[in-house]
């Protein structure tokens, strides 16, 4: 079946390979100790992508995949689940360029089964991740040597046939009071030279509290559409709601202090800012 794939592919402009998961095999009762996809469509994928043509994976699975040796070797990706009726209609627009994907990831994808579980709303950790000291031992998953931190696909990630960038978050005040609000605002550009949505979205930190408290929480989103080269403000306003958790006492409850405000198009790629809470 490979060589007779190959050979198709080599009179080809562009090569679509349809690989993944059965849906029997991710289903309830159907956990698996590997989360990569079967070795026969590893050794596929590999063929077509020594023909030299450029190549499109079309993912089907019903969980998150470690997909470090694919996203090395495809030109693209294009995640569409266990598609209903209209899947293959759906696909086809996307492939052809008859519809703009904006779609975005609603959980993080590992680079492997080891780094399970993997989620962007994570508690701190006495040891974080040092860039400019990455063989410095930490709690981070790096069992396994060259692997970059964090997920290879974070929670919110999506990309689309053009491109957009994120300004420096700017804050309508350094302090808020408990009966006031702050609002967020960035600048999002499209770049590119296609008409296209995006999700922009807003995280909070409550940096020291009572209890550990997550690294950023999702509190706000809104997807909008821009021309190219066309740029948008887009706000998002703070009150306390947004701060508040569960405390020891079991009270839904904001405690004073400095808050990061984390803005972009997935939980990784952020502009960051900071205010207090009085």
């Amino acid at each position: 079946m490979i060589d007779e794939a190959v050979q198709t592919a080599k009179q080809s402009d562009v090569v679509v390979a349809v690989v993944g998961e059965a849906q029997g095999m991710a289903h309830e009762a159907s956990s698996r100790t590997d989360i990569t996809i079967p070795q026969s469509q590893r050794d596929l994928i590999a063929a077509l992508k020594a023909t030299g043509k450029p190549l499109v994976l079309v993912l089907m699975n019903g969980r998150p995949l470690a997909l470090v040796k694919e996203d090395q070797q495809a030109d693209a990706i294009l995640e569409t689940w266990f598609a209903g009726t209209e899947g293959g209609n759906a696909i086809a627009d996307v492939l052809f360029g008859d519809y703009n994907p904006s779609g975005k990831l609603p959980m993080s994808f590992p680079r492997s089964v080891g780094q399970i579980p993997v989620y962007y709303s994570h508690l701190n950790t006495g040891r974080p991740y040092n860039a400019d000291k990455p063989n410095k031992y930490t709690s981070r998953y790096f069992d396994e040597a060259g692997v970059a931190y964090g997920a290879l696909y974070p929670f919110g990630y999506g990309l689309s046939y053009t491109t957009f960038t994120v300004s420096d978050v700017k804050l309508s005040a350094p302090t808020m009071k408990r009966d006031g609000k702050v609002t967020a605002s960035v600048q999002v550009t499209n770049t590119g030279k296609r008409e296209g949505a995006t999700v922009v979205q807003m995280y909070l930190q409550d940096v020291t509290a009572s209890m550990s408290r997550p690294v950023k929480q999702l509190k706000g989103f809104e997807k909008i559409t821009l021309k190219p080269g066309e740029t948008q403000t887009v706000s998002f306003p703070i009150d306390i709601e947004a701060l508040k958790f569960w405390n020891q006492q079991m009270k839904y409850d904001a405690e004073p202090g400095k808050f990061n405000v984390f803005i972009g198009t997935d939980s990784a790629r952020v502009k960051k800012a900071e205010f207090e809470l009085l």
